[in-house]
Formats: structure tokens, C-alpha cells, sequence
């Protein structure tokens, strides 16, 4: 069975592209892609900055995987409003939040006791769909919303972080 491409589809319009590892420690925009084979690029991604301009206006499917792992053991509870998260968000031309997925959290009551605290490693998944516009500016970012603890986001050159973008119509 071959694959039919129909030139100007829509599904020919995205990015695949890989990060094998980022540290931080505040809120940052993933940077440094890798688009080696099997990912690859597009014209409209700057794998250095991190950002995707959109080429035409339609409907997009955005999704990422990202693992981490924390640099440190946690030695202390975060707040109760403390939220990390990773978030595809359109930065121009108005910063709006596209998907976001929050970092898992354990929380454990033991008498007299509670604790609140992001687990030492794990892999957290975004994915959905949204009508962009020619010319809005989108990114993956990590929103520490409170967390100050160093991450390191992507695991190497097996778990790191998977970010795909494709036009649908």
C-alpha cells in the first residue's frame, strides 16, 4: 500500500522535533530542538529559539511529551498554590495559554501532617487543538507558578521531550 500526498494538504504543514535535555529553575521557553531524522522540521520553526510562526490560518494539533526529573531530593512541602506546569502558549500576538499540563503532585496526609510535593521524576503529556492565525507566534514553556526547585527537563536521548505541531486544515 502506498501513501497518497496531495500537494498543498494541509497535513503537509509542521514539525517534529526533539530536546534532549534543558535545566531550569524558573519559568523558561524550551529551546534548542533537534530535528535530526526521524523529526524534522519546517521553515516556520526556529529550532533554536523554540518558536513556530504560523504560516497559514487554520486548525493545528499540538502535542508534546515532555519527562523531567528534579536535580535535587525535595526536602521541603510546596504551598498549596504552588501549580508547575509545562504549556504551549502563543506569545504573540497576544500570550494566551493553548494546552497545559500540570506537573503530578503528591499529597499525603499523615497525622498531624501534610505534605504537598512534585514527584522526582515523571513524564507529563499535553495534547489538543486550536484555530490559529498566519502570523501567531507559539512555544513550549515550563510555568514554575511558585516551584523553585531546578529541573531537568528531558532525560537524554531516550526520555527526553517529543513537541509536534501539524496543520489540519
Amino acid at each position: 500500500m502506498s501513501t497518497l500526498y496531495i500537494k498543498d494538504s494541509p497535513f503537509m504543514e509542521g514539525f517534529s522535533a526533539y530536546l534532549a535535555s534543558q535545566t531550569v529553575s524558573t519559568s523558561a521557553q524550551l529551546i534548542n530542538w533537534d530535528l535530526t531524522a526521524p523529526f524534522f522540521g519546517s521553515p516556520d520553526f526556529n529550532a533554536t529559539s523554540g518558536n513556530y510562526t504560523v504560516p497559514v490560518t487554520g486548525r493545528y494539533w499540538i502535542a508534546a511529551t515532555v519527562n523531567y526529573s528534579l536535580n535535587n531530593p525535595v526536602t521541603l512541602g510546596i504551598g498549596g498554590s504552588v501549580y508547575p506546569n509545562f504549556q504551549v502558549r502563543r506569545s504573540l500576538p497576544i500570550s494566551t495559554i493553548l494546552v497545559s499540563s500540570l506537573l503530578p503532585v503528591l499529597n499525603l496526609n499523615v497525622t498531624l501532617l501534610n505534605i504537598r510535593a512534585v514527584l522526582g521524576n515523571a513524564g507529563v503529556t499535553l495534547a489538543g487543538e486550536a484555530d490559529l492565525t498566519a502570523g501567531d507566534v507559539i512555544g513550549l514553556y515550563y510555568a514554575a507558578n511558585g516551584l523553585t526547585l531546578t529541573l531537568s527537563i528531558g532525560l537524554g536521548a531516550v526520555n527526553g521531550v517529543m513537541w509536534v505541531v501539524q496543520r489540519l486544515t
